[in-house]
């Protein structure tokens, strides 16, 4: 499997250089704050199935590169955690699935950026 993370890695490369955006992660358990680059889609139609019924609901989905991650020796995002994008706070609302190269994390927009 490390062939396909290298290929996927090159690929997401190509796409953060062409779409991404600075965003900076925010751990939720320290000061820390950490550069890196982004795909924020602002509008992904994400289905909750946690109640009875299942419900699809716009939401921001930002696309990270989980080698990024890696490089700079801290761990991947978790719920409550943040990332800053666009001047705009946005809070990890559930667990990322664990994923090869890439992870596409859940947001809420918690609105403008004051720090």
């Amino acid at each position: 499997m490390a062939d396909f993370n290298d290929d996927i890695d090159l690929c997401m490369d190509c796409c953060l250089d062409y779409y991404g955006d600075p965003i900076v992660f925010l751990p939720a358990e320290s000061e820390a704050k950490y550069k890196m680059v982004g795909i924020l889609d602002e509008a992904v139609n994400v289905l909750d199935t946690s109640g009875e019924v299942p419900v699809e609901t716009p939401m921001p989905v930002l696309s990270v590169k989980l080698s990024d991650f890696d490089a700079l020796g801290i761990r991947r995002p978790i719920q409550h955690d943040q990332f800053v994008v666009k001047g705009n706070l946005y809070t990890v609302t559930r667990q990322p699935e664990d994923g090869w190269s890439e992870s596409r994390i859940v947001l809420y927009c918690e609105g403008k950026y004051a720090g």
